[in-house]
């Protein structure tokens, strides 16, 4: 017995022709099959996992320049070397310092805005 089920899959014929276009583009896909098993197993991690995941467009010199130092071991993935920038980025002094400007911007129209500082209570305090 066959491991593997044959389905039948009804798809409209723009779907269709965005698969086959982004086959022509892609060569790490051969068939419909493995793209569409593949882009199936992405779609129900993606659920499953819900709000963790941000899908984000880099501009293909970056991710070319990302695939070099993964492939350096630099970084474990590109997922790593993408966390790692948004840890960097987001370093204590410029928490502050966006946190000083939110304060300041209270202060001038007389309101309290909500900001996520890693805090309880998520309120930058007066």
């Amino acid at each position: 017995m066959d491991e593997n089920e044959r389905i039948t899959l009804r798809l409209e014929k723009e779907n269709l022709e965005l698969i086959d276009s982004f086959l022509g583009e892609s060569k790490a896909y051969t068939s419909r099959s493995q793209l569409v098993r593949d882009a199936v197993q992405s779609f129900i991690q993606t659920v499953r996992e819900g709000g963790n995941n941000v899908t984000v467009r880099v501009p293909r010199y970056f991710l070319e320049l990302i695939d070099r130092l993964v492939g350096d071991g630099y970084f474990l993935s590109r997922e790593h070397a993408i966390v790692r920038a948004i840890e960097d980025w987001f370093s204590t002094e410029r928490v502050k310092e966006i946190q000083g400007h939110r304060q300041e911007i209270d202060k001038m129209t007389g309101r309290v805005v909500p900001v996520s500082t890693g805090d309880k209570e998520g309120v930058i305090p007066r």
